[in-house]
């Protein structure tokens, strides 16, 4: 009876033992596989997510308590979203956080934001905050260097402070801020022609004043203001087509002077032309002189004697020229010297 009592003694104890050690195998395997604490976490926080919800998502390689506190931050924020649909984000590769602040914040703005623009903006730019906070806050783009001519001809060079607002509704298929850009410098160019520069000078706002509803047509931003941040005096055209206009002139000028002197020099030429062409008939006419003399002798129409007497008769002629010369050069010698006399006097 003892033995049977004790026997069965021992066979109840290792069951209840062996109860206990799978009891205890599955605790530590349900600790394993489900996320407990991230379960009460939620639960305590008053953010129920089913212990199948969590444990899915863990396998799909997620950290689950970050399915957690996108699910808490929601609840908290008062953005109505169904855990689904975080879930679809974070697995999608998006930040839930994220997306639920930039849902919070377009909310506060009075900027209708919903889910499925929330995810997709999230989703494709991976920093849906950055742009509602964009949408809301704005930003400012900067333009430099924008050449533009006045009125009167002087060329200004302007650097302009464009505020945009983001068009979320439009940010995924609407144009970028070049387009408005564009338009701006296009605009601004046209506007530049009414206006002198003493006019821009004394209010630049006088050319920033374009329809901003057009610049932002179709576009991802919606252009708030324009504004000049800087002026600098560039070329004065006017006083360069003066200044080409003078040296164009002179030009001209220069080429009829050329063609004056060219004229003269091309008269002086002829007329030495002609004197060498005399002087060389004389010299022809004078070396024929010899020959004639010498033939006439030889036909016996003039003797030696007579070629004598003209020779004579030229050596007489020129010394009578150069007596007659001289005088002339000592009478005004004289001359000169009375002057000189009559200077000294007074």
């Amino acid at each position: 009876m003892n033995l049977s009592l004790l026997a069965s003694f021992g066979a109840v104890e290792i069951t209840f033992t062996i109860i206990g050690v799978i009891a205890l195998l599955a605790i530590v395997l349900l600790l394993i596989i489900v996320p407990v604490k991230d379960y009460c976490t939620a639960l305590f926080s008053k953010a129920h997510i089913s212990m199948a919800k969590l444990v899915s998502f863990k396998n799909c390689k997620h950290d689950p308590m970050k399915l957690v506190e996108a699910y808490i931050l929601s609840k908290k924020l008062g953005v109505e979203l169904k855990i689904e649909q975080i879930e679809a984000v974070m697995l999608s590769g998006g930040n839930a956080l994220g997306m639920i602040k930039a849902m919070s914040l377009a909310k506060e703005a009075g900027i209708s934001l919903p889910f499925s623009l929330a995810s997709a903006l999230e989703i494709k730019t991976k920093d849906s905050l950055e742009i509602v906070k964009n949408a809301v806050e704005g930003r400012n783009e900067i333009i430099n260097k924008i050449n533009v001519i006045t009125k009167d001809n002087i060329e200004l060079i302007l650097d302009l402070n464009l505020i945009l607002k983001l068009n979320i509704p439009k940010y995924l298929f609407g144009l970028s801020v070049d387009k408005i850009k564009s338009f701006v410098i296009e605009e601004i160019i046209k506007r530049s022609r009414n206006f002198t520069k003493d006019e821009i000078m004394s209010s630049p706002h006088i050319i920033c004043q374009i329809n901003c509803e057009d610049a932002g047509k179709n576009s991802a931003y919606i252009l708030k203001e324009v504004r000049v941040a800087n002026i600098s005096i560039g070329r004065n055209f006017s006083l360069e087509m003066e200044v080409k206009k003078a040296e164009k002139e002179r030009v001209f000028a220069q080429m009829q002077a050329d063609r004056l002197i060219n004229a003269e020099q091309m008269r002086e030429l002829r007329s030495r032309t002609k004197t060498e062409e005399t002087k060389a008939s004389l010299l022809e006419a004078e070396a024929q002189v010899p020959i004639a003399i010498s033939e006439a002798i030889k036909e016996g129409r003039f003797s030696v004697m007579d070629y004598y007497k003209l020779m004579n008769l030229q050596a007489d002629t020129a010394l009578r020229r150069s007596i007659v010369s001289g005088d002339k050069q000592e009478e005004s010698e004289t001359a000169d010297d009375d002057d000189d006399d009559f200077g000294d006097d007074e």
